[in-house]
């Protein structure tokens, strides 16, 4: 009977029977000389349902006639005669699907009209096999327990791995780099980690079954091109497949390369036109060298990361350097996981001032990591490392808290500015922590001000409107921080509620460009009709103070006006003046 989880190939055999015209297709699997049904379309089932109870072949199955067998063993499309299976269709077609040099089962095609067997014919039933060649269940899947089909599962040992079965998981696959590796003769040399590129779109755009259909095709290729006796080809989860290989140096580069060209190869989908891309992830494996499964796994996968980011379609080698700097990554997290609690984080403070009048308008907390080992790290070092890693979360409300509980004690009604991360930002929690800093320092809310990133304005949902609305509610200011370095446009001015940008030190750098000069204008233009101020970040000399005045910068901030310190009394306790004041 029909198993239940052939819904993919019922599918698949629908697209070959809309692109051929030909409604009746159904698939059956061998075993020795008999024939048993696996699935089919609706037509076909109807018209088979109705040789039931017609002969001693009746049922799901049939018996192979000598005929026939001649003819599957041709592996190429052939016209039968329908009586050999007891129909009385005027057309049929059998096209055998092979794994190896033998076949294992065939597609019979079945129509009412005579038709000819052309080349456009027998080149759409060659693809329709290769891709069931790789969704048909493994032989051993076929064979019963008391007889398993052993010359089958041997022929088809090298792609069982690859689609037949469930796509490995991650504890699967590095049993399988052991024992790929673990062979008398020394193993692998290398370890490949293919991945289809921008598969995620041609799913959206073709759905899901032509998408599994893609995902069988490039299988079957990949299987074409390895050698059994050099390597060894698993399917991963998703798009992204693996084979390890016993060619070293260049020629394991070579083949890398080939495989690429392999999966470039053009081919038809629901009459679409589909040509894939992949990326490949290699390590090299020198001879007699024992790595673990786990470690070379991880090679591959980062050097296959790093393939992506650099645009896809290419080979990647594993490159040493990535270990060492990795090493030194998770050190470091470690590291910063303790800094808290061993007191080795420390705030110092840089002020900006209000070009209308040269006084200082505020002061920014600044993090800085005393390390045991390294000496005084900047954010910069450290910050995207606390972002992914979560730790950010407990850092920023130490910040937060220790930055107003200093600030409580500055004399005057200098403003204090803090940086909040996009994740601390998101947090359900994140108002009542900003109350909760508050209320234990005692630090008047309307001389807070909350520098955000523009991660947080790429939502731009209800959530995070409201949560600016409640914050600017209890009198907090919000500033837009390294305003034109990522998503930022100018509607956000308008849409979002603030009170402040900061523009990127990039673009004062860039001044003296024409075209940057002209965006800078239009920004601060854009904001102070709005009412919005705007602060010059990085300005380290008199010339370039005297410039951001004159294009119309409401603030300043950076070297010329004062470094970042400690303790901020010495500057507060008098007001800036410019030189050129």
């Amino acid at each position: 009977m029909l198993r239940s989880d052939n819904r993919t190939i019922t599918a698949f055999l629908r697209l070959v029977a809309s692109r051929l015209d030909v409604p009746a297709i159904g698939v059956f699997l061998l075993d020795g000389a008999n024939a048993a049904l696996l699935t089919a379309t609706d037509e076909f089932l109807h018209t088979w349902s109705q040789r039931r109870g017609t002969g001693p072949e009746a049922g799901d199955g049939a018996t192979i006639s000598g005929a026939v067998e001649t003819q599957i063993g041709r592996s190429t499309p052939s016209r039968v005669d329908p009586a050999a299976f007891g129909l009385e269709s005027a057309y049929a077609v059998i096209m055998p699907i092979c794994s190896g040099s033998e076949p294992r089962a065939f597609l019979l095609l079945l129509s009412a009209r005579r038709r000819w067997l052309g080349p456009g014919v027998a080149g759409a039933l060659q693809d329709a096999a290769d891709v069931l060649q790789s969704l048909l269940p493994t032989p051993v899947e076929q064979a019963s327990p008391a007889a398993p089909a052993d010359g089958a599962a041997h022929a088809d040992e090298n792609v069982a791995p690859l689609a037949h079965a469930a796509p490995s998981s991650h504890a699967e696959a590095l049993r399988l780099i052991r024992d790929m590796c673990s062979t008398p003769d020394g193993g692998a040399r290398g370890l490949l980690m293919l991945d289809l590129d921008r598969f995620r779109a041609i799913n959206e755009a073709l759905g899901t079954t032509a998408g599994d259909v893609i995902l069988a095709r490039t299988a079957s290729r990949l299987a074409r091109h390895i050698d059994p006796e050099r390597e060894r080809l698993a399917r991963l989860g998703g798009d992204r497949f693996l084979i390890l290989s016993d060619r070293s140096g260049a020629a394991l580069a070579q083949y890398a390369i080939d495989l690429l060209d392999c999966v470039a190869e053009p081919f038809t989908v629901r009459d679409e036109p589909v040509q894939m891309q992949a990326t490949i992830g290699l390590v090299f494996v020198e001879p007699g060298e024992d790595i673990p499964a786990a470690t070379l796994f991880m090679r591959a996968d980062r050097a296959l990361k790093r393939g992506k980011t650099a645009g896809g379609n290419r080979v990647m080698p594993h490159d040493p350097c990535e270990d060492a700097a990795l090493r030194d990554r998770s050190r470091l997290e470690l590291d910063l996981n303790g800094a808290i609690k061993a007191e080795q984080l420390r705030l110092v403070y840089q002020p900006y001032v209000r070009l209308l009048d040269d006084s200082v308008a505020g002061v920014e907390a600044l993090l800085r990591w005393q390390h045991p080992g390294r000496g005084e790290l900047s954010p910069g070092s450290f910050m995207t490392l606390a972002e992914t890693s979560g730790q950010i979360l407990p850092i920023g409300s130490w910040v937060l808290r220790e930055a107003l509980c200093s600030a409580a004690e500055w004399p005057g009604e200098t403003r204090l500015s803090v940086n909040i991360s996009a994740l601390q930002f998101q947090q359900a929690d994140f108002i009542a922590q900003v109350d909760s800093a508050l209320a234990l320092s005692g630090f008047p809310a309307d001389r807070l001000e909350l520098e955000i990133t523009e991660t947080v304005l790429m939502r731009d949902d209800p959530e995070t409107l409201g949560q600016l609305r409640m914050l600017i509610a209890r009198g907090i200011r919000i500033a837009l921080d390294d305003f034109g370095t990522g998503y930022s446009a100018l509607s956000y001015l308008a849409r979002l509620p603030h009170h402040r940008i900061k523009l990127d030190k990039s673009f004062i750098d860039d001044l003296d460009n024409p075209g940057t000069r002209d965006v800078i204008k239009a920004i601060v233009a854009s904001a102070r009709a709005q009412g919005i101020a705007v602060t010059a970040e990085g300005v380290e000399t008199a010339d370039c103070l005297e410039r951001v005045r004159q294009i119309g910068f409401t603030h300043a901030q950076g070297f010329e006006i004062g470094t970042p310190m400690e303790d901020p009394g010495q500057i507060l306790a008098r007001p800036f003046r410019c030189a050129t004041a």
